[in-house]
């Protein structure tokens, strides 16, 4: 076989009776069989096969045989267990059955007076001796010999079982032992790990010769995970890397100074070392690679339009790019107004810009006549065409991924990156996302920012929640209110946006509207322009207005069965206000009966802290890696060979960051990508595979 086998559709490794499940194989693994070979057991058993069942086997996943005496009760499709009584031995044993189709067929399966072979776990039994619940039935002696050892547990799907994982993932490490795919790590990386190699580790972790979990205390996993840490490594270093000329911004910021003197504040120290690192970057002959973070309402949006100033000053043209609709509208806002009084043309482009109007922004931005476009993902389509681009800003980078940095790149030609992120991060942690590139930071609030007090009340004490805000509105103030849910649920006891917007309208008949991310996009911005502009008071939203959004009225955020959102989110979405002069309030509402230890735990750190670094840094203790990992806001970044939240993990995988960071520096600064094109087939999308040929 070639190395290119195991890239092959993996139904070419599914043996008979499993061809029809190979749908449901790819929606669980992948498309190919390396896919395969890279779906981890979540933990390993070990089955002991015993005919004397004793304590020292409870809690264990024991087979045995055993003589069926008589079912004492049969309950078909029922919440209550059938029960069947048998002997082990001299010991009684009790078997619990659930959910068994019909009478007849549970006489089949445990027929009295014969002898059965089982496997399941052995518990006590309060009546009995021993007790099994819901046991596998195996069909005779020697299927229940060969059933004991360890065994791999793997994420599952409907109509996929373990048995057919295991057989399927038999054949993979066939093709997988056959291809002979060659080692791509150096030799001094494999001895001073102890690494073995990428096939020999593959098939130590679904061939356990002991019991393990999906932690990374093993070579063969540390192996794995370094692979794919590295392949993530370099795709990052190949997005950042570049061998054409530099563009150099260099002037006199006479626009930057103009601006300066028309804000209504002043920068504070953080700003203006922030601004500083960027201007220097871009006048350096180097590429820019810079994160700004800052936390919410630190400022960085006033930044990011001082550096698309200079960029302009030079002839440059700015592209800036926001995860939301609503967001893009915000900063075209705030940018337009700063730039109409200095003669700057600025565009907005969404997905709601149609016909003429999208036709007179493409043609304004191919033209040069307008210097900056804001917009979402519509910026990146082929339609839209820079004349000169020299500035890129990404706000809130973790919600964009490798590949649409790369269309903005070919957009222009090698234009500086300004990503920024209102979630601080750990120098770790960034290296983790982002790659090895340049960090800075804002600390300090803007002066006059009002100061949020965050107060905690449980679901029983609403009533008094809307007499505080019925004040609040008396005064011509305005209110979020945030729901984790959309439509009410039958498996989540959570309260719905659509439920909380009905009750407010009981007692505001006016004055409450509801926002949420399934609306169509005029819609949701018809109803956050009414906000705005006050024509109700009250808008009862999802997490959708979590980031970024600028009511400078707004005082009152509450956030409703607040013990289901993250630290971060919660800090996040109180940054929604306290974006003016006046006192504002988050009020975390919380059901006690659906509180555990470290949703409160995380009630209480907010409560306690309105610094969002600090924040963070208990966040990491409280969730491991968490979502600062993540693609999303809330939610984390999937690796296919780690579990990123154990915090078992946290040590190993900070060594290998450090390890696979520097290595893919070396990678890409060499030249060698050749060397480890396999290792980015298997870990990574043929896009991030050739990303060199971008440049």
């Amino acid at each position: 076989m070639s190395t290119s086998d195991v890239f092959d559709d993996i139904s070419k490794c599914l043996s008979y009776g499993l061809e029809s499940r190979a749908k449901l194989f790819k929606r669980l693994c992948g498309k190919r069989i390396i896919d395969l070979c890279l779906h981890m057991p979540v933990y390993t058993i070990e089955k002991v096969y015993t005919e004397q069942l004793t304590k020292s086997h409870i809690g264990k996943i024991v087979t045995t045989r055993i003589y069926v005496e008589h079912i004492e009760r049969a309950y078909p499709r029922s919440r209550r267990p059938s029960i069947v009584l048998g002997k082990c031995g001299k010991d009684v044993v009790e078997i619990l059955l659930f959910n068994y189709a019909s009478p007849s067929y549970l006489h089949k399966s445990f027929p009295q007076g014969q002898t059965v072979f089982i496997s399941g776990k052995l518990c006590e039994s309060y009546k009995y001796n021993f007790q099994f619940v819901n046991p596998e039935r195996l069909a005779s002696q020697a299927a229940a010999v060969n059933a004991s050892g360890i065994f791999n547990i793997y994420p599952l799907t409907t109509g996929i079982y373990q048995n057919s994982i295991y057989g399927a993932m038999k054949s993979a490490l066939k093709y997988l032992e056959n291809t002979g795919i060659p080692e791509w790590l150096p030799s001094e990386t494999l001895s001073t790990n102890n690494f073995s190699s990428f096939s020999e580790a593959i098939a130590e972790i679904h061939r356990p010769g002991s019991i393990g979990y999906s932690d990374l205390v093993t070579p063969a996993r540390r192996r794995l995970c370094f692979d794919e840490v590295l392949a993530e490594q370099i795709g990052i270093r190949l997005s950042n890397f570049t061998d054409r000329a530099v563009i150099i911004i260099q002037n006199d910021k006479v626009l930057i100074n103009k601006l300066l003197q028309i804000l209504e504040f002043s920068l504070t120290n953080s700003q203006n070392e922030a601004l500083g690192e960027i201007l220097s970057d871009i006048s350096s002959g180097t590429r820019m690679m810079r994160l700004l973070q800052g936390d919410v309402g630190s400022g960085k949006t006033i930044v990011a339009i001082l550096a698309i100033l200079y960029a302009v000053e030079s002839g440059y043209q700015c592209a800036f790019l926001a995860p939301t609709e609503i967001l893009a509208r915000q900063h075209y806002r705030i940018i337009a107004r700063y730039f109409d009084q200095l003669w700057i043309g600025t565009e907005l482009l969404t997905a709601n810009e149609k016909g003429k109007a999208r036709q007179r922004i493409l043609g304004n931005i191919e033209t040069g006549a307008a210097k900056v476009l804001v917009g979402t993902h519509a910026i990146l389509t082929e339609s839209v065409k820079f004349q000169n681009l020299g500035l890129v800003i990404i706000d809130e980078q973790h919600r964009f991924g490798v590949d649409q940095r790369l269309q903005l790149i070919d957009k222009g030609n090698n234009p500086h990156i300004l990503s920024m992120t209102a979630t601080p991060i750990p120098r770790t942690m960034v290296m983790a996302f982002y790659g090895d590139i340049a960090v800075s930071s804002i600390t300090e609030k803007p002066v006059g920012r009002a100061p949020i007090t965050t107060s905690s009340v449980q679901i029983s004490r609403l009533p008094e929640v809307l007499e505080s805000i019925r004040k609040i509105i008396d005064q011509g103030q305005k209110v979020y209110w945030v729901c984790p849910l959309i439509e009410e649920s039958t498996k989540v006891d959570y309260t719905c946006v659509i439920n909380r917007f009905e009750y407010l309208k009981e007692y505001f008949p006016d004055d409450v509207q509801m926002l949420y991310g399934k609306m169509k996009s005029c819609e949701k911005q018809e109803i956050f322009q009414g906000f705005m502009e006050g024509r109700f008071h009250i808008l009862v939203s999802t997490t959708v207005i979590e980031v970024g959004v600028d009511v400078q009225d707004a005082t009152v955020m509450i956030i409703e069965n607040a013990e289901k959102f993250g630290l971060s989110q919660l800090h996040q979405l109180r940054g929604r206000v306290g974006r003016g002069t006046l006192p504002s309030y988050c009020i975390l509402v919380f059901d006690p009966k659906l509180s555990s230890k470290i949703s409160m735990d995380r009630i209480r750190v907010i409560k306690s802290s309105n610094d969002g670094f600090y924040i963070a840094e208990k966040d990491l203790l409280l969730r491991g890696g968490g979502e600062i990992f993540g693609t999303r806001q809330s939610g984390q970044k999937k690796y296919r060979t780690f579990d990123i939240n154990n915090p078992d993990n946290q040590s190993i995988v900070y060594e290998t960051l450090k390890q696979t960071s520097k290595l893919a520096a070396e990678i890409v600064d060499q030249g060698n990508i050749d060397d480890y094109s396999i290792l980015l087939k298997i870990f990574s999308t043929e896009k991030v595979t050739n990303i060199r040929q971008s440049f």
